[in-house]
């Protein structure tokens, strides 16, 4: 970290120390933060990893229900492993082990990052995005612009997220240092789309303005307009070769007309498909399939798995009462909280077609279907 970039970030830090309710922060306790998460990280890195290639290559109906262990062939381990999923503020891994997240409440995000894990909740009854070791206690949070959002590159070794002051902030998660970057140019909420380039050395976060124009920040300053060719970025793919974006209303008034566009080095970008049908994009740990769905007003109900290069569809799910956030668990199958005669569950899909139940569907949801969320919370994916 330059000189510069210390100075700055200790100045924000005290900038907005009358505004938490805890003690003030220096850069000295920033550093002293990151040598204590590295310290913690380096003793339970061996424990955490058995317990992360086992959630990948123990079947994923282990533990969770009969289940035959030769059943599933474990697919290559994908860059990042959803641990599972969230109920009532505790992880549930797919091997049967529940690590709660102590020290915040009304959880709206998480992700495992590095040895530990990262949330998005409230603390003191103000939003936070918060860092855990792997037994799930409390190592350290910071401000967030939104209590739901933050983004974490496809290595599951980084993150980012916006501050309460509208500047985005990557951290390294193997290290504990962490960086303040640019907001020029953004508005006073940007929305975060990725995490883009290689890091710890050459990458940046994409971020959309206020605008709905979208803009690569780079480490060292640099703000500047990220693929103009697609009018609204939504997601990427993990070696940044497609982006999935939208175009603007369908003829009906009702969908958006969107796609994937083929995407150069250079900025330069092709349309590879487009169609009229789905607003959400999520790409698959390899980038060769693409998770879509339409929502709006009473939010998902479909699902479709795409080939993402050419847009082929591959499975389309029944539609459901409602589902809920979508992420890949390996390059050929993605997990989804799915409401289904008036039960939650977590079903895993495969590009093949092949569905099964993983979290046991929980008792009837009572009242209105439009108005209840998933107890289900599924990990934020890259």
């Amino acid at each position: 970290m330059t000189d510069r970039t210390e100075e700055r970030l200790e100045q924000g830090l005290r900038s907005r120390a009358d505004a938490l309710t805890e003690a003030p922060l220096t850069l000295a306790d920033v550093k002293a933060t990151a040598r204590t998460i590295r310290r913690r990280r380096r003793s339970a890195g061996a424990g955490v990893a058995a317990a992360l290639v086992a959630a990948v290559l123990l079947p994923l109906g282990l533990g969770l229900g009969d289940g035959d262990d030769t059943a599933v062939v474990p697919a290559p381990q994908p860059a990042v492993a959803p641990a599972g999923w969230l109920t009532d503020g505790t992880v549930h891994l797919l091997d049967g082990t529940e690590v709660p997240l102590g020290g915040v409440s009304e959880v709206r995000a998480w992700a495992p990052l590095v040895e530990g894990y990262v949330a998005a909740g409230m603390r003191q009854g103000r939003p936070v995005v918060s860092f855990h070791d792997r037994g799930g206690a409390l190592e350290t949070t910071w401000p967030v612009s939104d209590a739901g959002s933050f983004v974490v590159d496809d290595d599951g070794r980084h993150v980012a997220w916006v501050l309460d002051t509208g500047e985005p902030v990557l951290l390294d998660g193997a290290s504990g240092e962490i960086e303040r970057l640019s907001s020029d140019g953004l508005g006073r909420r940007p929305r975060l789309v990725g995490i883009t380039g290689s890091c710890p050395d050459e990458c940046g976060v994409v971020l959309a303005g206020g605008s709905g124009s979208t803009y690569l920040v780079s480490r060292d300053g640099a703000v500047e307009p990220f693929l103009p060719g697609v009018p609204q970025v939504l997601a990427l793919a993990p070696d940044d070769s497609l982006v999935a974006g939208l175009t603007g209303p369908a003829p009906d008034d009702i969908h958006a007309c969107g796609g994937v566009w083929l995407a150069s080095s250079g900025g330069s970008t092709e349309p590879a498909w487009e169609d009229c049908v789905d607003n959400l994009y999520r790409f698959s740990p390899d980038g060769r399939h693409v998770a879509t769905s339409f929502a709006e007003g009473a939010g998902m109900r479909e699902l479709r798995l795409k080939d993402a290069a050419t847009g082929v569809l591959l499975h389309e799910m029944p539609i459901a009462d409602a589902l809920d956030r979508v992420v890949w668990a390996d390059e050929q199958h993605v997990l989804v909280a799915v409401l289904r005669d008036g039960r939650w569950s977590v079903v895993r899909i495969g590009v093949d077609g092949q569905e099964e139940v993983l979290g046991r569907p929980l008792p009837p949801v009572p009242g209105d279907i439009a108005e209840v969320s998933s107890p289900y919370l599924l990990p934020t994916g890259p």
